[in-house]
């Protein structure tokens, strides 16, 4: 028995010997063409080997290649879409017996990848189709192709540059790998996992161990244990692969950890806050049609969110599914700069086209929770928001309570056709403390004022400003009783209403102020023209408002009157009512205008009217006779109520004189008002 098996192992050693002999004198070089054609016929590119094929003399033997490049689509900009310097494989005698491959050790020297998409989404790295497996692969009896084995003990990798550009963003994306290793001693042995690279100019670095290459090949339980940071973000996933081939039988745990936001800049390519900790935890899975993120846990300073996320790639597109709740949460880090900080602009509504596409990239059903969520203008309480995205259709609805109030939104996006969007707006506020609003409480302008606001509005159009110039719909603000402080705003400051309650306050020197009584704003949109008839009414304990005008969506262009009139007995503080009169100029940019066909009408010269900033109108009513001329203001608002006609005054000659001479007495003072608007 003891001859046999040293017979046996002599043939062996003879056969290696053999083979070895013949690959070592073998020119593998006179197969450089025949590899070089296989290439192209797959896959349709250029292909070019500038340097020699060569076989090192060893007992273990090692392939070099020089000067390796593939070219790209006909439409990318690098020529090609990959070069490499060098690569070397030193290939297992005794696994070739077995029609098996082992590579102990394959290294790759500055590879060079050059991935990008042009501006319909294709990438460069489709290529064309090769001959069918039929054609070029043995076939079994079953019909199955059978493949060589392949196992590979060692990759190492260096100096290897990776880029992508998005042909439609131009976006472009770096990643520069300074070494990739990984190895193990043996098949069954763990292999040990080493990266040291940058993205975009920020740092990465991961190692760890993962399964043996048997397990692997077997594809059963694959273990994972990797740890790493990216531009200081700590990273960890550990856990098992069921079927690592597969990507099947997930049990990973995974942890996130970002001292402070700000730190991705450069990775993200934006100017993110600086915010921090962020620390993100969650078993991730797979589904039966896509994977799952159960027991997530994200911490944003010190506030927590919880909750389950599920992506599913069964459909025709792919599927977010997420319920998530907090305690409390403070987005306004995240939100845009404020009011007080924002560049001023000429225009409100954007023109840049609506992202369609991007809403049919992805259905979404997010369904939200938060006992309180703090936002830069409000805190909302007991907010309740589901969100859902299905082929381009989106779907919001939120309800929350706030200032004493509560809110109610539905807004409907359909972008479905991809051409433009119908927006549908129902907003509905209940009992709304004004008041309460911290922008206006910080300065004292109005305690009380309860309120009802309704928005119901739609439109169709490619972006922002198309939407709004054909938009037809209504607004109803119904303000209840309150008191106004006795400081004063320009119109071109803060919230429209509350500025004009401010400059409407004829006791402003007084530290009482006055009582509001209430307050209604109400238009009327069609295509994009939005009216109020006798739409506007004020009512305080010293005065009352009536306006009324338009407001162009298209071209954003205001033109409002307002025509206020004093309580019986109380007099009018001229300077304050001054930039009142009448609102011009746009959304973006309000300001006081002249109103000379009502100075001309009251037998004013159209000079003074211009000189008072459009203070004559005053010299039609208010100056004339009391508010209950005309009825009570919020009811014509809201059109319960007629505006009533008062019989036209009987004024002498001497009288008009003296109102003039009056407009003119405060005309230095309204100078003083125009100027503190601009």
């Amino acid at each position: 028995m003891g001859k046999i098996i040293k017979i046996l192992v002599i043939l062996g050693l003879l056969v290696v010997v053999a083979l070895a002999g013949i690959i070592f004198t073998t020119d593998i070089n006179q197969y450089k063409e025949q590899i070089v054609q296989v290439v192209k016929d797959n896959t349709g590119r250029d292909f070019e080997i500038s340097g020699d094929l060569k076989l090192a003399p060893s007992l273990i033997p090692t392939i070099a290649v020089e000067g390796v490049t593939l070219g790209n689509a006909s439409w990318a900009k690098e020529k090609n879409m990959l070069s490499v310097t060098k690569f070397e494989a030193q290939i297992a005698l005794m696994p070739l017996l077995k029609k098996n491959i082992q590579v102990i050790k394959f290294i790759l020297i500055e590879p060079n990848i050059y991935l990008e998409t042009n501006n319909k989404g294709e990438g460069n790295w489709v290529l064309a189709t090769g001959p069918t497996p039929k054609e070029t692969e043995p076939v079994t009896e079953s019909g199955a192709t059978t493949l060589p084995g392949l196992a590979v003990n060692e990759v190492h990798i260096e100096d290897a540059n990776i880029s992508y550009k998005d042909g439609k963003t131009g976006e472009t994306t770096k990643l520069h790998i300074d070494e990739v290793t990984i190895n193990s001693e043996s098949f069954s042995d763990p292999m040990s996992l080493f990266i040291k690279a940058d993205i975009n100019e920020s740092d990465l670095e991961m190692e760890g161990t993962l399964g043996s290459i048997n397990n692997l090949l077997d594809n059963k339980d694959y273990p994972v244990n990797i740890k790493g940071n990216i531009a200081g973000a700590e990273i960890s996933i550990e856990g098992t692969l069921g079927q690592p081939m597969d990507a099947k039988g997930i049990d990973l745990l995974a942890t996130l950890n970002i001292k402070e936001l700000s730190s991705l800049n450069k990775l993200a390519g934006a100017e993110l806050p600086e915010v921090g900790p962020i620390i993100f935890s969650g078993k991730l899975s797979d589904t039966k049609t896509g994977y799952s993120v159960k027991a997530m846990a994200a911490q944003i300073m010190e506030y927590k969110v919880n909750g389950d996320v599920e992506i599913g790639l069964g459909g025709a597109r792919p599927e977010l599914i997420a319920t998530l709740s907090t305690d409390s949460l403070d987005v306004s880090p995240f939100q845009g700069a404020s009011e007080e900080e924002a560049i001023k602009k000429d225009k409100v509504f954007p023109s840049d086209p609506l992202p369609l596409e991007g809403l049919k990239a992805a259905d979404v059903d997010l369904k939200f929770k938060a006992q309180k969520l703090i936002t830069k203008d409000l805190t909302l309480d007991d907010v309740t928001l589901t969100l859902t995205l299905n082929n381009g259709k989106l779907q919001i609805t939120q309800n929350a309570k706030a200032v004493g109030g509560t809110i109610s939104a539905n807004i409907d996006l359909d972008g479905s056709n991809g051409k433009s969007a119908t927006l549908s707006n129902n907003i509905e506020i209940k009992q709304f403390e004004i008041g309460l609003i911290p922008a206006i409480k910080a300065k004292n302008l109005l305690t009380g004022g309860k309120s009802d606001i309704s928005i119901n509005v739609k439109g169709t159009g490619s972006s922002v400003s198309n939407i709004m110039a054909g938009l037809n719909g209504a607004l109803l603000i119904k303000v209840g009783k309150g008191n106004i402080s006795n400081k004063s705003l320009n119109v071109a400051s803060a919230d429209a209403l509350v500025s004009t309650l401010s400059l409407i306050n004829p006791g402003a020197n007084k530290a009482e102020g006055s009582i509001l009584e209430c307050a209604v704003v109400n238009f009327n949109i069609k295509d994009g023209i939005a009216t109020a008839n006798n739409g506007i009414g004020i009512s305080t304990n010293r005065l009352n408002v009536y306006g009324g005008g338009t407001i162009n969506l298209k071209t954003e262009a205001l033109d409002i009157g307002i025509k206020p009139k004093a309580q019986e007995g109380v007099g009018l503080n001229l300077s304050q009512l001054a930039g009142l009169v009448r609102i011009g100029g746009t959304i973006a940019n309000p300001a006081p205008k002249a109103d000379t066909k009502a100075a001309l009408s009251a037998g004013l010269s159209a000079g003074a009217a211009i000189a008072s900033g459009g203070l004559s109108l005053l010299g039609e009513g208010a100056l004339s006779g009391s508010s209950k001329d005309s009825g009570n203001p919020c009811d014509i608002a809201l059109g319960i109520a007629p505006m009533k006609k008062a019989e036209k005054p009987t004024t002498e000659k001497s009288t008009v004189e003296k109102t003039t001479s009056t407009v003119k007495d405060a005309a230095s003072a309204v100078g003083d008002k125009l100027k503190s608007l601009f």
